[in-house]
C-alpha cells in the first residue's frame, strides 16, 4: 500500500467520523406527547432538519453570549419560511440557559422542520411544544365588561386547560404586596391566544418542569384575561404564590402581558385589561400602588408595590417599551383603585412624626427637616390627582428644600421597613 494511499484512507476514515458525531448530536428526545426536544453543538454543520414530529411551538436557547444579531430561519418541509428570529433575548422562562427566542406559538399543527443558524456556532436546546386542538371561541374580547371595580372577567384555566395533563398539587398561599408585570416575549403575531396560553403552560410544566404556569394572570393583545395558576382549593387566583420572579415569589402576584414588548408598545386593550385587573388587586389587598415595600421580608430591600420582572433580578422583562409605562400605568391603576374606594391599612404609619415640615401653607418653599431619620429613606411627593411627581432619597441630619408650584400635595416618607410618615401640604 503506497503512502499516498494510507493518507487517503486516513483522511477518508476522519472525515467519516467527523461527519458522524456532527449527525450524531442532532438527537431528538421525545418526552411524552406534548414535549420533545434537541440539545446539540452548532459548528461546521449548519442546517439542521426534523421531520414527522408533531409541534405547535418552539424555543430555542442557550447559554452562548451573543453580541451580534444572528438569523435563524425556520421553514415547513415544503420550504417555505415561516418566520425570522433574529435575536436572542433574555431567557424569560427557563433560568438553566441564558438566551433565548421566546415561545413562537403556531395556529396550526406542524410536521417537519428545517433551521438555518447562519453564523451562530455553539450549543443550543431546541424544544418542541405540542397542544392538541381546542374548540373554545377564538373571539372572547372579555377586557369590555359592567362594573369596574369588580373583579374583571377572563378565561378560566378549567376552560382552556381543556385536553392538557393537569397542574400538580399541592399549592401554597401568599399574601401578596407586590404585582409583577412580564411578558411573555413570544410572537407578536399571534392571534389565537388561547392556543399561545396553553403552550405557555405546556413549556412550563412539561419542558421547565414546574407544578403548573408560573403566572396568576396572563393578558392577550385584545385585552382578553386568563386566569393563570390553578389554586386547586388553596385559596383565590390572586392569593397563590407562583413561578415568576427570580425564585422570590413569596408576596407577589404576576401577570403576563402576551407577545415581546422590548421595541413595540402594548396594545391600548392590554393596557386597559392590566390597569383594571392592577386595580381591583389593590383595593381587595389595600396595596399602595406608588409604595414601596421590603422584598423579600426582613432581608430584601425596598421593591416597587407595583414593578417590573427586572426589579428583582437581571433580565430584560417585561421588554423596554412596556417597562416605560410602568408609571403611567401606577398612577392610572391608583386612579381607578381610589374611584372604588381604596382604604389603605393605617398599621404602617407609625404615630410619632420624626419629620418636620414647615411652613404649610407656604408660598412657594417647603422644607422637611429630616433630622433623626434614617439614612436612605425616601420622601414621595404626589399631586391632586395621586401622581407621583418627586422621588427622594433622604439624608439624615439635614433639611431638604423644594420649590413647589401652587397646589394641595400629599407626601409619603418610607424608611427600609414601612411608610412612617403621611401627610398634605399647600402651596399658595
Amino acid at each position: 500500500m503506497t503512502w499516498y494511499y494510507r493518507v487517503f484512507l486516513i483522511i477518508l476514515i476522519c472525515l467519516k467520523i467527523s461527519i458522524s458525531n456532527a449527525w450524531a448530536q442532532f438527537t431528538l428526545t421525545n418526552f411524552n406527547n406534548y414535549y420533545s426536544y434537541i440539545n446539540c453543538i452548532i459548528s461546521n454543520e449548519k442546517i439542521l432538519q426534523v421531520n414527522n414530529i408533531q409541534f405547535t411551538s418552539i424555543i430555542i436557547e442557550t447559554n452562548e453570549k451573543i453580541n451580534e444579531e444572528i438569523k435563524v430561519e425556520i421553514f415547513t418541509e415544503n420550504g417555505k419560511p415561516l418566520f425570522l428570529i433574529s435575536k436572542f433575548f433574555d431567557n424569560e422562562n427557563n433560568r438553566e440557559y441564558k438566551y433565548s427566542t421566546g415561545l413562537h406559538s403556531f395556529n396550526k399543527t406542524l410536521n417537519g422542520i428545517k433551521i438555518n443558524f447562519g453564523n451562530f456556532e455553539g450549543q443550543v436546546k431546541i424544544s418542541f411544544i405540542y397542544s392538541p386542538k381546542h374548540n373554545l371561541s377564538k373571539d372572547l374580547k372579555l377586557y369590555k365588561f359592567n362594573n369596574p371595580c369588580d373583579k374583571p372577567l377572563m378565561i378560566s384555566y378549567n376552560e382552556w386547560r381543556k385536553g392538557l395533563p393537569d397542574p400538580k398539587p399541592p399549592r401554597e398561599k401568599t399574601k401578596v404586596e407586590h404585582l409583577v408585570i412580564h411578558h411573555s416575549a413570544g410572537s407578536n403575531s399571534d392571534t389565537d391566544y388561547i392556543n399561545t396560553v396553553r403552550n405557555i403552560y405546556l413549556l412550563h410544566t412539561q419542558s421547565n418542569g414546574w407544578d403548573d404556569i408560573g403566572y396568576n394572570f396572563l393578558i392577550a393583545p385584545d385585552g382578553t384575561i386568563f386566569n393563570g395558576r390553578d389554586p386547586i382549593g388553596a385559596g383565590d387566583d390572586d392569593e397563590i404564590l407562583g413561578a415568576h420572579f427570580c425564585s422570590k415569589n413569596q408576596n407577589t402576584m404576576g401577570i403576563c402581558i402576551m407577545g415581546n414588548y422590548m421595541n413595540q408598545k402594548p396594545t391600548d386593550e392590554a393596557l386597559f385589561s392590566l390597569k383594571y385587573l392592577l386595580a381591583w388587586k389593590l383595593k381587595k389587598a389595600k396595596i399602595d400602588a406608588n409604595g414601596k415595600t421590603l422584598h423579600p421580608k426582613s432581608t430584601g430591600s425596598l421593591l416597587e408595590n407595583i414593578c417590573g420582572h427586572r426589579n428583582g433580578c437581571s433580565t430584560s422583562c417585561p421588554g423596554d417599551s412596556l417597562y416605560s409605562e410602568l408609571n403611567k400605568i401606577r398612577s392610572e391603576a391608583a386612579r381607578i383603585a381610589d374611584s372604588c374606594g381604596l382604604i389603605l391599612d393605617v398599621y404602617n404609619f407609625k404615630l410619632t412624626p420624626k419629620i418636620f415640615l414647615f411652613p404649610n401653607p407656604s408660598d412657594g418653599k417647603v422644607y422637611f427637616n429630616t433630622a433623626n431619620i434614617e439614612a436612605n429613606s425616601e420622601l414621595q411627593i404626589f399631586d391632586i390627582s395621586a401622581k407621583l411627581i418627586k422621588n427622594i432619597k433622604l439624608q439624615s441630619q439635614s433639611v431638604t428644600e423644594l420649590n413647589m408650584p401652587k397646589g394641595l400635595y400629599f407626601y409619603k416618607v418610607l424608611t427600609n421597613m414601612s411608610v412612617f410618615e403621611s401627610d398634605f401640604f399647600i402651596i399658595k
